[in-house]
């Protein structure tokens, strides 16, 4: 402890940042700040000197007087910015709620970000943060995140009349999932809507009324279209740089609103990172603008998709072939070998197998399935041919440098590694952890000397099939990382 007690104060005071902006795991655990102010009287004294130590407040519920220690944190931090984040308890206790609410209140002029989350559904999430009634005025509010579970949640951008926080002038960051919105969509730069269910117009209000937006994020979006309205102008967002979309059945309704396919109506030359979630994946041709539009293009993500859909008509995979500016693929339990297939695969149909190939999870073949919206078609893997790509001659992705995989079925680890090692400019490959297992224990080489994945049997000599650890030979072509970014859209299985 002697070299760490001849820190000066301020560095010591970093240290503690660091960990103060980490909400604890551990049910019944004490804030760090009290854990750093008992070790020492020097520590104590570090921890008390630097108001910007209280100024990240995660409220712990399961602290017994956890009103106390918010009051203390807002005194302490009083000469600067808050952020404040509330996981609310399952049961709740509103009362507690209510007061810790009733504090962040009296310092409302100094909030900069507020997160309500719940993990359970509520029946009125409108009444945790209607508590802000009075405090109207929330002129250094520059985050908003409210984020409660309700599948059923349709959101609008009507302008809210007489709304909790009428006076937010800095927010440029709001997140709505199973609530309305409590602020007008105004001066926005990251606008996240679950359930979105809107008009033409007030999307085009929202849109001039927040020129710098930058980022849009649509989970559970429905795709309607109003058989009886006339064609709608373009919407024009030159700021935004990414999109994340994840889409939900239309309901059979004309008691809603149809929210006009407005993706289809959006102008976003600039865009550069898409990400697409779930297996409901429209028709992108008549979802998106041209696929020559977006020129600046750069990351695309693709999580929990098909590729391939079941109507004839729909042919994404074109689409996505299209995006030719594409540096970095991101493919996320989704059917690879479609969209980019190999020689190997693309010169003859694939064997189907007698036994099971080998899976990280040893779970049956019923369970495997959930991580996939619909069974893999019956049907050859798409080819490259001259109708798919401008060139038979040119690969498809030409900028691709990257690609990252999870994968559950070694397969996929199977695909990964032909690809890259028939595409010469991949530079960098990210993997999962169990796409990293399949790569270093699923795959055997054949006597041609081409790889296969194992088959799946506990009776089986494993050395009889020749194992071989294409982790390692990757490694030797390109540069391999674990994947070390989630996506914009929170994914669990094939339901969306």
């Amino acid at each position: 402890m002697e070299p760490v007690d001849t820190l000066p104060s301020e560095i010591l005071a970093q240290i503690f940042k660091s960990g103060t902006t980490l909400p604890s795991t551990r049910p019944g655990c004490l804030p760090c700040l009290v854990a750093y102010s008992s070790v020492s009287q020097r520590w104590r004294s570090a921890a008390l000197e630097h108001p910007d130590l209280w100024t990240a407040i995660h409220v712990p519920f399961s602290m017994r007087n956890v009103v106390a220690w918010i009051a203390l944190c807002l005194e302490r931090s009083k000469s600067c910015l808050f952020d404040i984040t509330l996981r609310l308890p399952e049961p709740m206790d509103m009362s507690v709620i209510t007061n810790v609410m009733l504090l962040v209140v009296q310092h409302v002029s100094r909030l900069r970000c507020l997160v309500i989350t719940a993990d359970s559904f509520l029946s009125n999430p409108g009444e945790i943060f209607a508590l802000l009634q009075n405090a109207q005025r929330a002129r250094r509010l520059a985050v908003l995140e409210l984020t409660f579970p309700d599948p059923n949640s349709n959101i609008s951008m009507t302008i809210p009349h007489g709304g909790l926080l009428i006076h937010t002038p800095s927010l440029t960051s709001l997140r709505l999932h199973g609530v309305a919105s409590p602020v007008p969509f105004v001066g926005l730069r990251s606008l996240d809507i679950q359930g979105l269910r809107t008009t033409h117009a007030d999307f085009r209000d929202m849109v001039t009324a927040s020129p710098l937006l930058t980022a849009l994020i649509l989970p559970k979006l429905r795709l309607m279209v109003d058989l009886k309205s006339k064609s709608l102008p373009p919407i024009e967002i030159p700021s935004l740089k990414i999109l994340a979309l994840s889409f939900s059945k239309p309901l059979p309704s004309n008691q809603f609103n149809p929210c006009h396919n407005l993706i289809s109506l959006l102008s976003i030359p600039n865009l550069e990172y898409l990400e697409l979630v779930g297996g409901m994946i429209p028709d992108l041709a008549k979802t998106f603008q041209d696929p020559s539009a977006f020129t600046k293009l750069r990351t695309l993500r693709l999580v929990g998709v098909a590729v391939v859909s079941r109507n004839p008509d729909v042919n994404n995979v074109l689409y996505l072939r299209a995006l030719t500016t594409i540096e970095e693929l991101q493919l996320i339990h989704s059917h690879a070998e479609y969209l980019l297939p190999t020689e190997t695969i693309s010169e003859k149909r694939p064997k189907v197998r007698s036994s099971r190939t080998r899976s990280i999870s040893s779970r049956d073949d019923g369970a495997r399935r959930m991580y996939y919206p619909h069974a893999r078609p019956h049907q050859s893997p798409a080819t490259v041919n001259p109708r798919d790509s401008p060139s038979s001659s040119e690969p498809i992705y030409p900028n691709l440098r990257s690609i990252s995989l999870d994968t559950l079925p070694a397969v996929g680890a199977l695909w990964l590694y032909r690809f890259v090692m028939e595409t010469p400019q991949i530079e960098f490959v990210k993997l999962s952890p169990g796409a990293e297992k399949h790569l270093s224990t699923s795959l055997g080489m054949r006597a041609d000397g081409t790889l296969q994945t194992l088959p799946f049997t506990p009776f089986l000599d494993p050395t009889e099939n020749n194992p071989v650890d294409a982790g390692k030979l990757l490694r030797k072509r390109v540069r391999v990382q674990e994947i070390d970014t989630d996506g914009y859209i929170h994914w669990q299985s094939a339901v969306i």
